[in-house]
């Protein structure tokens, strides 16, 4: 398996700088780039990674948003964050972020944003497409059983007492 990466399509750079100590902890590369053809060709190498893309609503760019659907087409497996790069008002946020899910993202995130957010929603992504392509299953608990304490007749219930508070 080639290692795990974060491909991060942006301009400023800030993103990457945000998932650097993430990186770095788990042994993760991050792959900067600019151009749609580069982040869809990493994203299309057989390793586990997860696609940030920062597009601003209020410029025309379409080709991000074919780089969006584009992915989850051809790589399903790969989760995409688009990542607003500028506050926009709730119904125009809300408009955005159900185009943006309709094309295939998985996360729509609008400032402000925390670096903390930032590496929680990487991390978690990341950490499942290792799993997926490990064949590794989360380990869930085993439910408790559930095992009668008291028979039904004798369930106390204080409402029915003469309790003062």
């Amino acid at each position: 398996m080639k290692s795990p990466r974060m491909v991060v399509l942006e301009l400023d750079g800030w993103l990457a700088r945000q998932l650097r100590e993430l990186a770095t902890e788990s042994r993760w590369l991050i792959r900067a780039v600019r151009g749609v053809d580069t982040a869809l060709s990493l994203v299309l190498e057989r390793s586990p990674a997860v696609l940030l893309v920062q597009f601003e609503p209020s410029e025309d760019k379409p080709s991000l948003l074919t780089l969006i659907a584009d992915v989850h087409r051809l790589a399903p497996d790969v989760p995409v964050v688009a990542v607003a790069d500028s506050k926009l008002p709730d119904a125009e946020r809300a408009a955005w972020t159900a185009a943006l899910l309709d094309l295939g993202a998985r996360y729509v995130l609008f400032p402000p944003l925390t670096k903390s957010v930032l590496e929680d929603v990487v991390s978690g992504l990341l950490t499942a497409a290792i799993r997926r392509v490990t064949g590794e299953e989360p380990a869930l608990p085993l439910p408790r059983p559930v095992v009668p304490t008291k028979p039904a007749e004798t369930v106390i219930d204080l409402a029915d007492e003469d309790v003062e508070a």
